[in-house]
């Protein structure tokens, strides 16, 4: 847009303004301003009102009353160290050359290592701007306590490479107290989904949309950029009773991180984690229905009354290296929760790949093959030779040719059970190896509000049952337990 545009002074003014006679009309765009602070406020669906990125507060679009808070106390970008605060000035900071990672230590505190990627390039300088968070969940297990959790917890992961879990592939763990934002708010969701209700002849088709609202407390988000989101989820809960207000001496012999992610940046990661803890409903839908197929992709969730609090709490990092990589698993450094990503063994990739190849149209590549050797070897026991070379050579044909007959039955066999197999296979290593997985409803349900559900269904199908009373009985049995 052009911030002056000439009028003739002749025609009206095209935006409804009283005519400019000569000269330049300067365009003024009118925007919502923050009844608080005077910035911009933007409208944000996920919490259906005017978000403020400067002081975080939220307002009614129609009113601008104020509807909830992203509020959280800013940390200042001082340009100077006369800015800094006393307790800061006996701090520093360690960055890490290789991942950019930046931990805040007490003065007596040195780094061998980054706590992130397990790099040895660290440079120390002071602080450049003032650390004070909200509050902090002190560190309450040792350092010993978390390896020996991490220990047994590498014992449950499934399908890895040997060596993986040796007690020689361990660096040193470090004690770092990640930001966090815990979330405040009330959940409104509508969900959708297909019940079906079956009868002696027919299956009735529903199709189902339900109305929740819910109020969770202390919801955690990490504001780390150089931190897996899964990682931290998968270390949940934190005990929220021990979280007091922050107070320097709690940093004395660990390290801390800043956050770099303010509230009204990671709107996205408040609803889909929400929307996950949403599905938590269908169990309650389901019960209605002899059969009950949800569609998340259909479902709508938005924030109400937000309330943000800005917080540390406690985390074990280890880093294991194998075969030229690191993998970063953590332990809640509060309840000993231990987790990380584990690598897979190649051995599960060959199998998988042969299960491919039982699909794909070389398969029956060998098949040639079999049926030249019987020819070969027909031909040197025609000859009649007696010799070594020929003797020799007629044994390998044999067993090649059993080998490959052997070959083309268990491709003929495995073809069937090919997808099924494989399918079991990226299941298994999915669910064991991968993070665990992020609490649900049950942990952060604030349960001094009351919880609201309304199902409404309409019949829009039969379906005719075609199956006897036998299978009928059975997937009614399935659906009792």
């Amino acid at each position: 847009m052009w911030s002056a545009r000439p009028f003739n002074s002749d025609e009206p003014d095209p935006f409804g303004k009283n005519p400019v006679k000569g000269g330049e009309g300067r365009l003024v765009a009118d925007s919502s301003k923050c009844p608080s602070c005077a910035s911009n406020i933007f409208f944000q669906p996920e919490v259906q009102g005017m978000v403020c990125r400067n002081c975080g507060n939220i307002y009614d679009p129609s009113t601008l009353e104020n509807m909830g808070s992203l509020g959280y106390s800013i940390e200042h970008d001082y340009t100077s160290d006369s800015d800094v605060s006393e307790e800061d000035r006996k701090r520093h900071e360690i960055v890490c050359n290789s991942c950019g990672a930046t931990v805040i230590a007490d003065e007596n505190m040195m780094s061998t290592m980054c706590a992130f990627c397990g790099s040895p390039a660290l440079i120390t300088r002071r602080m450049t701007r003032e650390f004070k968070p909200d509050y902090i969940v002190p560190f309450k297990i040792d350092r010993q306590t978390a390896e020996n959790n991490m220990k047994q917890w590498l014992k449950t992961r499934k399908m890895t490479p040997r060596g993986f879990k040796t007690k020689s592939r361990l660096t040193k763990m470090m004690p770092v107290y990640v930001p966090f934002w815990l979330l405040d708010c009330a959940v409104n969701t509508d969900l959708y989904g297909t019940g079906k209700k079956y009868t002696s002849d027919k299956t009735q088709v529903f199709s189902v949309r339900a109305k929740a609202k819910y109020y969770i407390k202390g919801v955690p988000f990490d504001a780390s950029l150089k931190i897996a989101n899964k990682l931290m989820e998968a270390i949940e809960p934190f005990d929220y009773s021990e979280m007091v207000k922050f107070d320097n001496r709690y940093l004395q012999g660990f390290y801390a991180d800043k956050y770099d992610q303010r509230p009204t940046e990671i709107m996205d990661r408040f609803v889909k984690r929400i929307d996950r803890i949403s599905m938590d409903m269908t169990d309650a839908i389901s019960v209605k229905y002899d059969e009950y197929e949800p569609e998340p992709k259909k479902n709508f969730t938005w924030m109400s009354e937000l309330s943000i609090r800005y917080c540390l709490l406690p985390v074990w990092f280890m880093t294991v290296e194998f075969d030229g990589r690191n993998y970063q698993f953590a332990v809640n450094g509060q309840t000993g929760e231990a987790s990380g990503q584990a690598p897979t063994s190649g051995a599960v990739d060959m199998l998988d790949s042969l299960l491919r190849f039982t699909r794909s149209k070389w398969r029956w590549l060998p098949a040639p093959v079999a049926v030249i050797l019987p020819a070969l070897i027909f031909l040197i026991a025609f000859m009649g030779n007696t010799g070594l070379f020929f003797y020799f050579t007629f044994l390998a044909l044999c067993f090649i040719e059993i080998l490959i007959i052997v070959f083309l039955v268990a491709m003929a066999v495995l073809r069937k059970a090919a997808d099924s197999i494989s399918q079991k296979i990226h299941e298994t290593v999915d669910v064991v190896n991968d993070f665990d997985k992020a609490p649900g409803m049950d942990t952060y349900l604030d349960t001094t509000h009351r919880t609201n559900l309304t199902i409404d269904d309409f019949l829009y199908r039969y379906e005719m049952e075609h199956q006897d009373k036998k299978e009928r009985e059975e997937r009614h049995i399935r659906l009792d337990l």
